[in-house]
């Protein structure tokens, strides 16, 4: 009997597959559907999600995680607060402008042992290396996953462009939570649809930066994990990357929501360009998900999410 395995190249276009369908989806829905006055939602549900993602190690590196997550998700929902698995916190500075909570996490890095044998095209920028351990940097210690805290400038101009300057605090999750660095961004994002919607269709634009504790943590390397093809390098603060992103969802009932979204990140001009644990000047990701809410409250509340 001839049993089928699904390789890379088969999730990856399972993955563009769903996300265009999704799209078409959203235009051909938001297209019918009718107007909503405002967003009810429960004021508190409890439920399953599942993502998919297929994402570098770093940015900059022809090493990719593809990655499926299941978990629960809870969120309680205030006026101006969500508790759970988007937190949302923010004081009204002035109409329309808003000082967030912001979070953030980054996935850890497994560097391959010191004497690993090279896998096939570890170092063509144009390779799509799907691997758990990274290659580049073999022998340096591992970085942990880290947690960013902080907050977010959040301008929304009106129900369709939001201006944005998230500045988050980077620590490790393991170890004591020890200070990496910051990292800081401006970003505009673009939805066709409005705040009020079941539906998101749009795209963004974010320029990525980093002092130079958070980029030496990606980009460093100590002059005791230099090798011939690996020079010593110390990070300057400054940009790392140019980030481009489309994106889509979709509430298609009141318990059942369908996302994706698309990333497209440069480093053609970033100041840690020139790091050995560099290979490509760019990376394309993919991120999918579902929700479903398996139980909800009665009571509700009238807000807008965005």
């Amino acid at each position: 009997m001839r049993v089928s395995r699904w390789t890379t190249s088969d999730r990856l276009f399972m993955l563009h597959k769903f996300f265009w369908s999704l799209v078409l989806g959203i235009l051909l829905g938001g297209v019918l559907a009718s107007p909503l006055a405002a967003i009810t939602k429960p004021k508190w549900e409890l439920g399953l999600m599942h993502i998919e993602a297929f994402v570098p190690h770093y940015a900059g590196s022809n090493h990719y995680y593809f990655r499926s997550f299941n978990f629960p998700y809870g969120i309680y929902r205030l006026e101006s607060l969500d508790v759970g698995s988007a937190p949302k916190l923010y004081l009204e500075l002035w109409e329309d402008i808003h000082l967030e909570l912001a979070l953030g996490i980054e996935l850890p890095v497994e560097a391959d042992s010191a004497n690993a044998t090279a896998p096939t095209r570890a170092t063509d920028a144009t390779a799509v290396l799907v691997r758990d351990k990274n290659y580049t940097r073999r022998g340096m210690a591992n970085q942990q996953a880290l947690l960013g805290v902080g907050a977010k400038l959040a301008w929304y101009a009106n129900d369709h462009l939001t201006l944005s300057a998230p500045y988050l605090n980077k620590r490790t999750l393991g170890g004591g939570l020890v200070n990496v660095g910051n990292n800081y961004s401006l970003r505009a994002v673009f939805d066709l649809f409005d705040r009020n919607s079941d539906y998101a269709l749009g795209g963004g634009y974010t320029l990525d930066y980093g002092d130079e504790g958070f980029n030496q943590f990606y980009y460093g390397v100590p002059a005791t994990d230099a090798l011939s093809d690996r020079s010593a390098y110390d990070a300057p603060a400054g940009l790392i990357s140019r980030n481009e992103h489309v994106f889509a969802s979709a509430q298609i009932t009141s318990r059942l929501t369908l996302y994706g979204a698309s990333y497209r990140t440069k480093l053609h001009d970033a100041v840690v360009r020139d790091s050995p644990l560099v290979v490509t000047k760019e990376n394309q990701s993919f991120v999918w998900g579902i929700r479903y809410a398996f139980w909800q409250s009665s009571e509700t509340v009238n807000r807008l999410e965005k």
